[in-house]
């Protein structure tokens, strides 16, 4: 008796499952994660930090210009910017970097 009770109750509170919503969620699932590591891919913070003790933060990891002798990156706003090579310290990612407070340079 107490197994027809429990059908009834899984038959009556249920609903169907179809194949196609399964797999539709897991597209969706699929095109959030991919979301989330592309923008935090893009999100990523480096700090300059210069010999006189200001820093840069930017926009991505900046690259050496062997060259030029210096670092190009991307500025707070986006915009292209160069920094000396002599007047570099470290370069680290912002969440690595020993600095504790953050100083924008002009």
């Amino acid at each position: 008796m107490e197994r027809r009770v429990a059908i009834l109750f899984v038959k009556k509170f249920t609903a169907p499952v179809h194949v196609e919503n399964i797999i539709a969620m897991k597209k969706n699932a699929l095109i959030l994660l991919l979301a989330a590591f592309v923008c935090a891919g893009c999100a990523t913070r480096y700090n300059i930090s210069l010999t006189n003790g200001d820093v840069i933060t930017a926009r991505g990891k900046p690259k050496f210009d062997q060259t030029k002798g210096g670092f190009y990156y991307k500025d707070g706003q986006g915009n292209p910017a160069f920094v000396s090579g002599g007047r570099v310290r470290e370069v680290a990612p912002a969440s690595m970097s020993n600095e504790s407070q953050f100083l924008s340079a002009h």
